[in-house]
């Protein structure tokens, strides 16, 4: 794998990022919320509504709940409902761009605080044939301004382009014979596509298995834990 694709800086990064921000764990969207927010995509809701819907509603979950502190939903589709009624009140009452959420500013500059610490505490660990993937990581999060976007796009740029470079640093570490194998590997992690889930989805939760592969072996993927 090399640098992220420009085009994989999208409507369904941003909008995965800012759910698994808020919610503190995990590195990928399941194949259905994959879907819901390709669903989403194509219905031209657009992505700062779908980021205020999710925060909103994990705001009123918490409020209504009886865990203190609240603890958001695990799944995206416990959101939907909170999704479409801002979508609904963004048609009916606003034009043109949908503001950011609010506080996005500050919640993109904190992800990427505590990415640049977690980056700094594992490098200093990390092996030497690893030291160099790790300064390339903090090149790509100090470089978060030159992405195009807004703060939590420009945020989730860097963070998906740092694992990009610590995840290719790692495969080309790798023996050849352990490399050939991690392709047979992660499809039989990944097992057949299921029926009714797209090529896309399918492909996120293959990519999803490798990274698990990579923090097993060691490294330190900051998507999900940031």
């Amino acid at each position: 794998m090399s640098e992220v694709a420009p085009d994989s800086l999208n409507y369904a990064l941003v909008v995965s990022e800012f759910f698994l921000g808020l919610r503190g764990s995990g590195l990928l969207l399941s194949p259905l919320d994959q879907e819901l927010v390709a669903e989403w995509e194509q219905r031209g809701v657009p992505a700062p509504v779908v980021c205020r819907g999710i925060r909103q509603g994990i705001e009123r979950l918490g409020e209504e709940g009886t865990h203190r502190p609240p603890r958001p939903p695990r799944s995206l589709r416990a959101l939907r409902g909170f999704v479409e009624e801002e979508w609904r009140a963004y048609r009916a009452g606003r034009v043109g761009d949908a503001p950011a959420p609010s506080g996005e500013e500050a919640v993109a500059e904190e992800r990427l605080s505590r990415a640049r610490g977690q980056l700094a505490a594992a490098a200093h660990t990390a092996p030497a044939r690893l030291s160099e993937a790790y300064r390339a990581a903090w090149r790509a999060l100090v470089a978060a301004d030159t992405h195009p976007g807004s703060p939590l796009e420009r945020a989730a740029a860097a963070i998906a382009a740092a694992d990009a470079r610590l995840l290719s640093a790692w495969l080309r570490s790798l023996p050849a014979p352990e490399r050939a194998s991690l392709g047979a590997r992660v499809r039989l992690l990944g097992g057949a596509r299921p029926r009714g889930t797209s090529r896309r989805s399918h492909r996120e939760a293959l990519r999803a298995h490798l990274a698990d592969l990579a923090l097993e072996a060691g490294l330190t993927p900051l998507r999900g834990s940031v």
